[in-house]
């Protein structure tokens, strides 16, 4: 037999911690709806083989509420690959070392920490506090929850949609990516490498990035409160916010709004780009509606109340601003008329009577209000859709951008149809170009850098 499937549960309790070592297999760590942890997996020869001893691979040992796995490399030519999957029960604290072999957690609720040396490190929709360390390979995160640790030395990170209240990032040679983050404390840094990083509102956050020799790139909000300072040796500082800067002592300083959240930004000899996002933050609204709505539940005081009084203007208010951008008096007219019913429902809230009532039209309210935002955005989309299209004569971006690689001016040079100094004279041309039109306003930054590195690739 080529494969060998393979099965093993176990079942202790109690059970407080799992840990992996593993030196054979590609894991893939899933929940468990169960209170054990279960594996199943296919080890792959060269050939077939006759019997296959899993005992001397596959070994655990259980003491005092935590259970040991320890997964053996096969020291064979015939060998070819393990994959295992192995779930784990919620709350039990996950610890998983391993050499060279990829590891995908997925949909887990638990604490968890992650060591590899060279395999790539993917988390999905996991909640709870996250230390992950690699060498070599990269770490990704999609739609995570909890405090976050990651440390590298030459991969990169990128990661979406993840949130909770301290965030800390290093890494000495790669680039660090985050997009639609939402965290108070936020500390990233890399020596040589870029770092991009994109927030959603944060009430009273402390940020610091720093780089020694890449570039920095912050997406904020516009409608986000924070006081920034950069300081940069041999760099230079850029923004599109349309705000007055300061220098004094070598710093830059701006202001946004109430500039509540503080933002500290340094590369020795980078670029620091500080780019507004004119995005709708459908996901931020939505968390604060509940929020407010878990608040309401626990009110038991006046001054409870207030508390949520107060949450309650600050969203209202940052909704407002967001309906304000919108062309549509109709829809406008909806969100003004939801944010003022929420004031009403909570102010007028009597938390010594029954709140089912209150907060059944709370849910209504933010039904109306979240409705009202999407009917927006959509139509914003359209608006920006058709403006490029009678703009540009296109489509859409990706047609512009393949419009413009085929021109005269850089499909010469893309084909390799000229020898290396009119490729290069081409090539400076085509970055001027592509700069000037950057400047007008006809492309944005992000599909800029997209037209330069397809230039620099080739």
């Amino acid at each position: 037999m080529n494969k060998i499937n393979l099965e093993k549960r176990w079942v202790f309790e109690p059970l407080n911690k799992v840990v992996i070592e593993n030196r054979l297999a590609r894991l893939f760590l899933q929940a468990s709806e169960e209170q054990e942890v279960y594996m199943e997996g296919t080890i792959s020869f060269s050939h077939a083989q006759d019997s296959f001893p899993a005992e001397d691979y596959i070994q655990s040992d259980y003491q005092d509420g935590v259970l040991k796995i320890i997964l053996e490399d096969i020291d064979s030519d015939d060998f070819r690959d393990a994959i295992f999957t192995v779930t784990i029960p919620e709350g039990v604290y996950l610890n998983v070392k391993t050499d060279n072999n990829p590891v995908n957690l997925d949909n887990l609720i638990n604490k968890i920490k992650v060591l590899n040396e060279n395999g790539p490190i993917y988390l999905q929709n996991c909640q709870g506090d996250m230390h992950l360390e690699n060498e070599n390979g990269l770490i990704r995160l999609t739609e995570c929850e909890g405090n976050i640790y990651a440390k590298l030395e030459n991969g990169p990170l990128s990661a979406s949609k993840i949130r909770g209240k301290v965030l800390h990032l290093e890494n000495e040679n790669g680039p660090l990516k985050v997009q639609m983050a939402s965290f108070t404390e936020v500390e990233l840094y890399s020596e040589n490498g870029p770092i991009f990083y994109e927030t959603i509102p944060v009430e009273n956050g402390n940020f610091q990035f720093k780089t020694e020799n890449g570039s920095i790139n912050l997406i904020l909000p516009n409608d986000f409160d924070f006081t920034l300072e950069a300081t940069t040796q041999w760099g230079r500082v850029k923004t599109t916010f349309d705000l007055p800067i300061t220098f004094n002592e070598d710093i830059y300083t701006m202001i946004n709004g109430e500039g509540t959240t503080n933002i500290k930004v340094s590369s020795d000899n980078g670029t620091i780009k500080i780019n507004s996002e004119n995005r709708f933050n459908l996901d931020f609204v939505i968390n604060k509606l509940e929020q407010i709505k878990i608040a309401l539940l626990k009110v038991n005081s006046e001054e409870e109340k207030q508390k949520v009084v107060d949450m309650v203007n600050k969203i209202t208010a940052y909704i407002n601003r967001l309906a304000s951008s919108i062309k549509e008096e109709s829809i406008k007219d909806k969100i003004t008329s939801a944010t003022a019913k929420l004031k009403d429902l909570v102010t007028n809230f009597n938390f010594r009577e029954t709140n089912d009532k209150v907060i059944n039209n709370l849910e209504d309210i933010g039904s109306q209000i979240q409705d009202a935002l999407k009917e927006g955005i959509k139509n914003i989309k359209e608006s920006v859709d058709d403006f490029k299209k009678h703009h540009f004569h296109t489509e859409s971006v990706s047609a512009y951008i393949k419009k413009i690689l085929d021109s005269p001016q850089i499909k010469p040079y893309l084909g390799g149809e000229h020898k290396k100094k009119e490729k290069e004279d081409i090539a400076d041309r085509s970055r001027i170009k592509i700069l000037e039109m950057l400047e007008a306003g006809k492309i944005t930054a992000e599909e800029a850098e997209r037209l330069l590195k397809a230039i620099g690739k080739e």
